[in-house]
């Protein structure tokens, strides 16, 4: 595949040859381009890499049509840089130029997801962990010799976060915890907990920190369409496994929904990983994670993991938030 260097150049030559009005040998260069765009699809290993990619062919695809049956069109001389044909473009650009130093080239291509996507990558796993791991967090409680683990996430920066009901409840006693804590990765310091609200049949409880004690909040994206996820999916859980510290564990979507309403997965889930989020390859958070199948009819199970899905848990948070006068 070519550098970025020499796509600038294929296309500088594409362009130099636009201005000639040599629509054939321009389609040429546009050719080399989309030829070269073509390989980095294959090699393209996430879904947004491939989406890049995607757009740009689709755009060029339709610049060398242009040239192929049309010559030197409208999209052609704007995917250049160059001067549109329209009055209201040449106005554009000629006020462009007026703005800019004399000789300024304003054509310049863009390469997002060409290059350093495809090659720099080290799995769609490692890119939604990296980008969602500060906002999952270690949880802890105890009291009067009861001692709770698991995980939890951040969904709002005004200090919201969702876990399992069950990490944050005393079984033994049937209280609440009184002391529950939060602890960021990569810190110390451990932050207060107080639950608002809570669901048992779902296992999902709504909780509020004091952001001041948090140098950088972040929050999890959850999913905008539940319905859009499809059995088969890939899925990745961040969880806090035997309180061993953040790490992400894959699988796929078993069902959506299966006859509980649960959204059953295969990654891995181990005591600790109560309340993780599980994701999609977008980095979209889909449900929460909160038990795991050992037994079906007497026989031992495996990769069958539960979780709370995301569009039951929308409707929780929208009748807490609405119960309790909440904005998350």
């Amino acid at each position: 595949m070519y550098t970025k260097d020499q796509i600038r150049t294929i296309y500088t030559n594409a362009r130099d040859l636009v201005r000639a009005n040599n629509p054939q040998a321009a389609r040429s260069y546009v050719l080399l381009l989309l030829n070269n765009a073509l390989e980095s699809y294959m090699e393209a290993s996430t879904i947004l890499a491939k989406a890049k990619i995607a757009a740009f062919m689709d755009h060029w695809i339709a610049v060398s049509r242009d040239l192929y049956d049309k010559g030197i069109t409208d999209l052609v001389l704007e995917s250049f840089g160059l001067a549109s044909k329209t009055e209201d473009s040449r106005k554009a650009k000629r006020i462009q130029e007026a703005r800019s130093p004399a000789g300024e080239d304003h054509g310049e291509i863009d390469i997002a997801g060409l290059i350093e996507e495809t090659k720099d990558t080290q799995g769609w796993w490692a890119e939604v962990f990296k980008e969602n791991k500060n906002a999952v967090v270690e949880i802890s409680a105890m009291e009067n010799g009861q001692a709770s683990s698991g995980t939890g996430f951040i969904i709002s920066e005004k200090g919201y976060m969702l876990t399992n009901d069950h990490v944050v409840f005393e079984e033994a006693n049937g209280v609440y915890y009184p002391r529950i804590f939060m602890k960021l990765p990569g810190e110390e310091k451990k932050i207060k907990v107080e639950v608002l609200c809570s669901d048992k049949k779902w296992d999902v409880a709504l909780c509020k920190f004091d952001v001041s004690g948090v140098g950088r909040c972040v929050s999890v994206k959850r999913v905008a369409d539940y319905s859009s996820l499809l059995q088969g999916a890939d899925c990745l859980l961040i969880g806090n496994a035997f309180g061993m510290g953040l790490a992400p564990l894959s699988g796929i979507v078993r069902f959506t929904k299966d006859g509980d309403g649960n959204l059953v997965h295969t990654a891995p889930s181990n005591p600790g990983d109560s309340g993780a989020p599980v994701f999609n390859r977008k980095g979209e958070c889909i449900g929460i994670n909160k038990s795991k199948t050992v037994k079906v009819n007497e026989k031992a199970a495996d990769g069958i993991a539960n979780a709370t899905p995301m569009d039951t848990i929308e409707a929780l948070l929208n009748k807490w938030c609405k119960s309790n006068h909440i904005e998350l």
